[in-house]
């Protein structure tokens, strides 16, 4: 999508429909079904009016953190949140972390509250928010290790392990983005948008 064609769109639309777009850039692919959480930055307000937009979808928003006027969301589906707490890796890292109920809503409000205190005091980032968005936990372990350094390649994150594999998820992300804007300037709303079960978009 070129950057005229969304120019142009957010010259020309509603505070609504730049908010949906926003989300299909930032998150699309949740709404697309191949991941299970995403987090974005926007403007004050911005999680009630998301809330409302993805009604009827099977998407929530959880606001993590207000800092200088923009708020910190969370897009999440919760089935796919919770058989991932599940994971052996995933409990295991979780646990490191201090976190000892891997019931979603236990994590979300401890999370929300490290991260919050993150948010105030610069100090003490919450890494298990990685494995919660889904990245690979070696690769949360080795940016840990690493303190962000010595990364193969970085996008959506930075990747110590299995280079190929993050190669494949990635081009899935970048189309998953692609569609999820297309749609949004096409008119459709967000809740429309967002899909009901994980599934591989293909060409």
């Amino acid at each position: 999508m070129s950057a005229e064609v969304m120019l142009d769109f957010l010259a020309a639309s509603s505070p609504e429909s730049r908010l949906g777009f926003q989300a299909a850039n930032h998150c699309g692919p949740v709404l697309k079904g191949i991941k299970i959480s995403n987090i974005m930055t926007a403007e004050k307000g911005a999680w009630r009016r998301l809330q409302r937009a993805l009604r009827g979808s099977s998407i929530l928003c959880v606001l993590l953190a207000v800092h200088r006027e923009r708020e910190i969301l969370l897009l999440y589906r919760y089935g796919g949140l919770k058989n991932h707490l599940e994971k052996v890796q995933v409990r295991e890292f979780l646990i490191s972390c201090g976190y000892d109920d891997m019931a979603v809503a236990s994590v979300l409000i401890r999370l929300r509250s490290r991260y919050a205190r993150y948010v105030l005091s610069g100090q003490g980032f919450p890494h298990e928010l990685g494995v919660i968005l889904e990245y690979p936990v070696e690769d949360v372990r080795g940016f840990i290790e690493n303190r962000g350094k010595n990364f193969l390649m970085e996008k959506y994150w930075k990747v110590y392990h299995d280079r190929e594999q993050a190669l494949v998820t990635f081009a899935l992300y970048d189309q998953a983005r692609e569609t999820a804007m297309g749609e949004v300037i096409a008119g459709y709303p967000l809740h429309e948008v967002a899909v009901e079960e994980r599934e591989e978009i293909t060409e």
